[in-house]
């Protein structure tokens, strides 16, 4: 792996992870350089306001207890000032709008107690809206237009990379600020090269992309390897491929990184987000194995040597490793 020399430390931010809050993985982060972390607040993705606010609680002992690696952000300057003492930044999100339950005064709520991110449904049927798994994708629910609503005023980040097509478009539509597929990867690059993904399901089309990034989005490539073509025998030379093909869709300025790690969650966890509670759907689950070129957080830096091998330019690693989210979080976020 490589090391970042002192003179050239990059702005390196992962749009999406969903791992434990654990001081190990805090280490990983600091060991890879990495300056802001999107990550998911929450026990499981079908936590309801009491659950939502045990794993926000765990958080915020987190931040009290290791001060030397981690702190909350809840503006693009806090990313900025956190990352330049060498430290990660932590912007905590919720990967549904369950914690909400029906009460449309919680978004406040949670904002006020930091929560910057929202996804509008978790692969099943929620108040807000349709997740990729329905079958029939009713998109966005009066509710669910409320709630981005809301979120616009406030600041916060609109995601829909578990919801279904409808509810996707629905909420590209509604928001009256770019949204964010935080974590997902084009499905026309297993069309297009023969490529094959078991999570066919969470890939989104080229249509999806170029709307995102005409208004404005962003959109996280995936390295959760159910979403990777070849699964853990993908290479990292394909990733990249697959990143070149997603700029050669919507351009360099829309894609960043959105890695879904849960190097550190119990199987019983995957189980469980995979098959929610709403089915006995307990089908044999394997714990997610990385590639062996990304074991961990720590070694995303090695992301920048092949993209410098491709003859991108420094402007262009910069921004697909980071600046273009901290971009986008400075116009969401403020």
């Amino acid at each position: 792996m490589s090391e970042l020399t002192p003179q050239k430390r990059r702005i390196l931010i992962d749009g999406l992870q969903a791992d434990e809050c654990d001081v190990e993985v805090f280490q990983e982060w600091n060991r890879g350089g990495l300056s802001c972390v999107h990550t998911t607040c929450m026990n499981y993705t079908f936590d309801n306001t009491r659950d939502a606010l045990s794993a926000l609680s765990r958080w915020r002992r987190a931040f009290r207890h290791h001060p030397d690696l981690i702190e909350q952000a809840r503006t693009a300057d806090d990313i900025t000032r956190i990352a330049e003492s060498g430290r990660t930044a932590v912007i905590l999100g919720f990967q549904n709008t369950l914690p909400l339950e029906d009460d449309l005064a919680l978004v406040e709520i949670f904002y006020d107690l930091g929560i910057r991110c929202l996804q509008m449904s978790y692969n099943h049927q929620g108040l807000a809206g349709s997740g990729c798994l329905e079958p029939n994708d009713s998109g966005l629910s009066l509710y669910g237009k409320k709630i981005i609503s809301e979120m616009n005023r406030l600041g916060m980040i609109v995601d829909v990379s578990h919801c279904g097509l409808r509810t996707t478009l629905d909420s590209i539509e509604h928001s009256s600020q770019p949204i964010a597929v935080t974590h997902s990867n084009p499905s026309s690059f297993g069309t297009k090269y023969g490529h094959k993904f078991e999570l066919t399901h969470r890939l989104k089309s080229d249509d999806v992309l170029k709307k995102v990034a005409e208004t404005g989005g962003m959109f996280g490539m995936v390295l959760f390897p159910a979403m990777l073509p070849g699964g853990i025998d993908c290479k990292l030379e394909t990733f990249v491929d697959m990143v070149e093909h997603a700029a050669s869709v919507v351009g360099h300025k829309s894609l960043g990184l959105g890695t879904d790690f849960v190097w550190r969650r119990p199987l019983s966890y995957i189980r469980q987000v995979r098959t929610g509670r709403s089915t006995y759907d307990w089908a044999p689950v394997v714990p997610p194995v990385w590639p062996e070129w990304m074991r961990t957080p720590a070694d995303l830096p090695r992301l920048a040597d092949e993209l410098a091998r491709r003859k991108w330019t420094e402007e262009q690693i910069d921004d697909f490793l980071g600046q273009n989210w901290l971009d986008y979080y400075r116009r969401i976020l403020g």
